[in-house]
């Protein structure tokens, strides 16, 4: 048992040293272009003054029913922007949603129907090429063309100001693809588990997207709070079979690299109106899953696209930064194993240095001290605090004190769904060569 547990130590202390050094790494490099970051970020009177161009806001819909209603009443009563039409793409065969969205585009004429030539679920990524087609139809149709086509979640609070913020940089600053923050909504209604996905998204779209963008390598869109120049669609039309590649289940990442690829810009845009006040964030607030197996659910769904699926499709092309980067979104297929057993290994460890430090023989030592073994614990101590501070710091900037402090809390339950999650893939993938279809996600 001792040999067992020994080994154990090894191959958990060695992976998650290399682990934490990348991290580290990532982490250095935000707080090292944090500033130069801020200060390119654009002023709000100027994109408040810019001339409107016309817009096409792309929602696809796949038995969302209860909240598709909610989502278009939303933005066509506060978005502060005229000059837009919202094209929502729908199943035949999923009629309570058909009906739910008639009501609304009977009412307003800037919501438009884009009935799927497919009974559904096919898969998010045919489902918006029915509704682009759609989009290309319309245009022919009224003789006018869209400049931005800009895409959102059925779950979506978009903000007020989203397709200002897109309009600017798109039309005005030569920005040819825009992606702005997802914010899981800070709402009573909201369990433990939602609050997960409030911490990760907190640390994610804080550092790790503006780290891309420092480093100028591919930005992978998170599906939804993002937007286009119209052209790229065409030039994708042109080299693609499809604009959106009906055979990936994460469509968006795809589309990060295939941009890349092309030589277009994508700016990832964090911005708060009020310098002093989170809120004020322009960003597509979401619900996420508020249960347990719903979050395995949608994750497993990431990790097969992203890990799995994106891995067997496009290698590990690109230059040694783009490199890097695939590896990183890659590393969670092991990691999450790793830290599951690494939280087993370093709870014994934390016990012996109890009973060290009070004198007291919990078990029989595994480690002398002193020996290399000895230092690898102490230095995966180290990453431990560093990665618990910076969750810390990262959830406390979106949500405030009380949540950053339940954030350390949290981060164990995360872990552990993103452990179940990856076993989930696995099945997923393997199951992928007889038919990819759109998992619909729960949200409270």
């Amino acid at each position: 048992m001792q040999e067992v547990f020994t080994v154990l130590l090894w191959i958990c202390s060695i992976l998650l040293i290399i682990s934490g050094i990348d991290d580290v790494m990532v982490d250095l490099l935000y707080w090292f272009n944090r500033w130069k970051y801020n200060r390119s970020l654009p002023k709000v009177d100027e994109v408040l003054a810019a001339g409107e161009n016309n817009i096409a806001l792309v929602i696809c819909a796949w038995r969302e029913y209860k909240v598709i209603g909610r989502t278009l009443t939303y933005a066509l009563s506060k978005m502060r922007y005229s000059n837009f039409t919202i094209f929502v793409g729908i199943y035949p065969n999923d009629t309570k949603t058909l009906e739910v969205v008639k009501r609304i585009a009977q009412k307003n004429n800037k919501v438009v129907i884009c009935v799927n030539s497919h009974d559904g679920p096919t898969t998010k990524a045919d489902n918006l090429n029915n509704v682009y087609e759609s989009i290309k139809r319309f245009e022919k149709d009224n003789g006018k063309n869209f400049d931005i086509i800009s895409i959102h979640d059925s779950e979506d609070f978009i903000h007020p100001l989203t397709l200002k913020i897109d309009n600017y940089l798109i039309m005005h600053q030569g920005v040819d693809a825009v992606q702005i923050p997802v914010v899981p909504i800070k709402d009573d209604r909201g369990k433990f588990i939602h609050r997960t996905y409030c911490d990760a998204f907190a640390e994610v779209h804080s550092k790790d997207l503006v780290v891309r963008q420092a480093l100028k390598v591919f930005i992978p869109f998170a599906g939804t709070g993002m937007s286009f120049r119209r052209e790229i669609f065409m030039n994708l039309d042109a080299h693609y079979p499809q604009v959106f590649n009906e055979a990936n289940l994460t469509e968006d990442y795809e589309l990060g690299l295939r941009l890349f690829k092309m030589g277009y810009k994508t700016a990832y845009i964090n911005l708060l109106i009020d310098k002093n006040n989170p809120n004020s964030r322009v960003a597509t607030g979401e619900y996420f899953p508020n249960t347990f197996w719903a979050a395995v659910k949608q994750r497993s769904r990431w990790t097969a696209g992203i890990c799995f699926q994106n891995w067997k499709m496009h290698k590990w092309g690109g230059n040694l930064k783009t490199k890097y980067f695939l590896m990183r979104d890659r590393k969670t297929i092991f990691s999450n194993f790793m830290v599951l057993l690494s939280n087993l290994v370093f709870a014994l460890f934390l016990l012996y240095l109890l009973g060290f430090g009070l004198g007291i023989r919990v078990f029989e030592s595994a480690v002398e001290q002193n020996t290399a073994l000895w230092f690898f614990l102490w230095a995966c101590f180290f990453f431990m605090v560093w990665r618990l501070a910076h969750r810390f710091i990262f959830t406390y900037s979106w949500y405030g004190l009380k949540y950053a402090f339940f954030s350390l809390i949290r981060l164990n339950f995360d872990n552990l769904i993103n452990f179940f999650a990856t076993f989930r893939a696995m099945k997923v993938f393997m199951n992928m060569k007889n038919k990819v279809v759109w998992e619909s996600t729960d949200h409270y």
